[in-house]
């Protein structure tokens, strides 16, 4: 196993040329690669991970890895600046997507930010959050990913937690401090160190719709397909998703006009009210690259299906960024 992850790695090298990076090690049983196109630069270097407690898994995604990273590089050549706000439609990529449902609803349902913003965004659980029949779990005895565990920080099983059913708010990640939250028994989500525990998600999975992508987008009409995800934070009552690029659709059918980097700001509330329809595909983002809440670092997985929203609002990156280091510098936060 040893020589075929060695040899897919030399693979990826010569795929992706001079200047590229490709780096893999392991840490307590999980294994990790990182690829890059160049020294980071937020927005303009297109980068990809993945990790996992199995090398199997991880070898098998490189390939993958490499495409995505060769799409990236030919838009990006193709890529002009988005200097102001543009709307629309859009349809987001599976990844996009998972960045999406992690920062609206995974923290969200988080106990401790329930209980500190959920005032804020008049919803409780029991309410109304989409018209799509919108299914989120967080599952975190899935294997091998990222984000799995069995047993919390605190010693708790971990256990798997429906979030929305249906587009309804269904239930709380809870640790012993919010187990009220859940019955009377925290669902093992207590994540943390050095006394800094706190709920967590963890492998939050999407139930993938009836409709194909080709489809999703052939309806869009006039729109934008929104690509590789960046970035994320939750920010109380508000969702931020960072995006590399965005492609203009017209007519249903993808135009050579790309824009980026971009990012979403919404309202928790709106975005959600805005989601139409989920395609029938299905993406594992099994990243290296963790979520941050409160200072603490931990593993985390999304696996979704494409997302359609009737409308959405790009903004250009470094004007998001600006808004939330200056009004909400402990946000929580999942990076690329």
């Amino acid at each position: 196993m040893a020589e075929t992850l060695a040899a897919e790695l030399g693979r990826a090298r010569v795929l992706l040329g001079p200047g590229a990076r490709v780096t893999a090690g392991e840490t307590d049983g999980l294994w990790s690669v990182r690829m890059s196109l160049g020294p980071p630069r937020h927005g303009h270097t297109p980068q990809w991970g993945v990790a996992a407690y199995d090398k199997a898994h991880v070898t098998a995604r490189i390939g993958e890895g490499v495409a995505e990273l060769t799409s990236d590089r030919e838009l990006l050549k193709a890529r002009g600046p988005l200097t102001a706000p543009v709307t629309g439609p859009a349809l987001l990529t599976p990844t996009a997507a998972g960045v999406l449902v992690h920062e609206c609803f995974g923290h969200t349902s988080e106990a401790d930010n329930y209980l500190a913003h959920g005032g804020a965004l008049n919803r409780g659980v029991g309410d109304l959050w989409t018209r799509a029949p919108l299914t989120v779990r967080d599952r975190p005895g899935a294997h091998p990913y990222a984000g799995s565990y069995t047993r919390d920080d605190e010693g708790t099983d971990a256990r798997t937690v429906t979030l929305l059913a249906d587009g309804r708010w269904a239930g709380l990640l809870t640790d012993r401090a919010t187990r009220w939250l859940s019955g009377g028994h925290s669902t093992g989500h207590g994540r943390g160190g050095g006394g800094a525990i706190a709920p967590r998600c963890s492998v939050l999975e999407v139930r993938p719709g009836s409709h194909p992508p080709s489809a999703l987008l052939g309806g869009l009409g006039d729109g934008w397909l929104l690509g590789t995800a960046i970035g994320g934070f939750s920010v109380r009552e508000h969702a931020i998703i960072e995006l590399l690029w965005a492609r203009r659709v017209r007519a249903g059918r993808l135009t050579d006009e790309v824009i980026g980097p971009a990012a979403i700001c919404a309202r928790k509330t709106a975005l959600a009210a805005r989601i139409t329809a989920l395609g029938d595909d299905v993406s594992v983002l099994s990243s290296p690259y963790t979520c941050v809440k409160g200072g603490h670092e931990v593993g985390s997985t999304l696996i979704s299906p494409s997302m359609l929203l009737e409308r959405c609002v790009l903004r250009p990156l470094k004007d998001v960024r600006r808004l939330v280091s200056r009004a909400h510098p402990g946000a929580d936060r999942a990076a690329r």
